[in-house]
């Protein structure tokens, strides 16, 4: 049986550990949020089965690709084995049109000493979000082989790291700034280490990464100042500033933690790719000097730059779509617009990202161009992994 090398059970020996870690985070005990502005304690979502549609009126929408509007009575059964009728009542806005045996999830609405009232919440979407998963899990595998797997690992530690801790942190009254940095550490080490492995490269990797955010972060200082932004400018603002005088949140730095947050992702993407392709080209060519590396970085770099902006971009622009139709439908004045709070944010956020990641391709060309030369070229077997 072949021997494991070095790096590669290093590797193994890490995603194992995140794996645990992971695991930890996820069933940790949730945090005490001492304020919720609005709680009900006698509502409950319960997951259902359709047994009958017993009666129904529907007509097709008067809107172009509308969907079906009017009113069903259904029996459903609770999986608790509870069996109710309830009205379903569809529109433009709230449309889910039950049929015999679909799943859906019912709210429960029961307060005390009063009868408890059921509708129809949504779908029961457990089998689609099942499949969905599972598609992109087969992917990564097939695909990206035992790195897939780290990829899908570190991608899982991000989400419940973020949810588990850097928000209930923040909204706690922590600092976002460190919660953010956090974040930004966090995932970095955990990405790069599981695909470099702890190793030079790996170290490399991470220290790229992080000068790319501190470029981001200092980007968002200057744009901040020059458009007059805070955190009291957001959407969510004025919800917020009732969490805020009940449990310290710092609603004034919070845009500059999801800034570093935001960007970080498209940060790494480049970073990484670029000291991969340079080391191969470093592989390929021995022979290669630091100046030549340099140049390489910087044409491949353009490449991608193209396309990254382009990313951004249009991850802009269809995130806001339905925000833009709703100004248009509004009649905002150009001007009014080019000088919101809304574009601004957006202006900053986006722009902000971008430069990060044209400044990445320089500082990792760079340091491929003072590190890699310097580096021996590793046997053959050492290489294939």
């Amino acid at each position: 049986m072949q021997r494991f090398h070095g790096p590669r059970m290093g590797q193994r020996l890490l995603a194992l550990a995140v794996l645990v870690l992971t695991t930890l985070l996820v069933w940790m005990p949730t945090p005490d949020v001492s304020f919720h502005s609005l709680t009900s304690d006698t509502v409950s979502y319960v997951p259902a089965t359709v047994l009958e549609v017993v009666e129904e009126n529907l007509s097709p929408s008067d809107r172009t690709g509308g969907p079906m509007l009017g009113d069903q009575t259904l029996k459903v059964e609770l999986d608790s084995g509870e069996t109710l009728t309830i009205a379903n009542y569809l529109t433009h806005t709230h449309n889910i049109q039950a049929k015999a045996g679909m799943r859906v999830v019912v709210c429960v609405d029961a307060p005390e000493h009063v009868e408890p009232y059921y509708t129809i919440y949504q779908y029961d979407r457990s089998i689609g979000l099942g499949v969905v998963l599972a598609i992109f899990l087969l992917l990564m595998l097939l695909v990206g082989g035992e790195k897939g797997f780290y990829a899908t690992l570190a991608l899982a530690f991000s989400l419940v790291f973020l949810l588990r801790f850097v928000v209930p942190f923040i909204y706690t009254g922590g600092s976002p700034v460190l919660a953010g940095l956090a974040m930004v550490l966090a995932s970095t080490a955990v990405t790069v280490f599981l695909i470099y492995g702890i190793s030079p490269r790996g170290l490399l990797g991470v220290g790229v990464v992080l000068a790319g955010e501190f470029v981001a972060c200092g980007l968002f200082l200057l744009f901040s100042r020059l458009l007059h932004l805070t955190g009291f400018q957001s959407s969510d603002a004025e919800n917020l500033l009732v969490a805020a005088q009940n449990t310290g949140l710092d609603i004034s730095t919070v845009l500059f933690a999801a800034t570093m947050i935001a960007s970080v992702g498209a940060v790494m993407d480049v970073a990484v790719s670029l000291l991969s392709a340079l080391w191969e080209v470093r592989l390929a060519d021995p022979d290669i000097t630091g100046a030549g590396l340099w140049q390489a970085g910087l044409r491949m770099g353009r490449d991608m730059i193209g396309t990254m902006s382009n990313t951004l971009i249009f991850a802009f622009a269809g995130g806001s779509l339905t925000t833009l139709l709703v100004l248009m439908t509004y009649g905002t004045d150009p001007t009014q617009l080019l000088h919101s709070d809304y574009i601004a944010l957006e202006l900053a956020h986006g722009l902000c990202g971008t430069c990060a990641v044209i400044l990445t391709v320089p500082l990792a060309s760079l340091a491929s161009a003072l590190v890699y030369p310097n580096w021996k070229i590793p046997e053959p077997a050492q290489v294939s992994q």
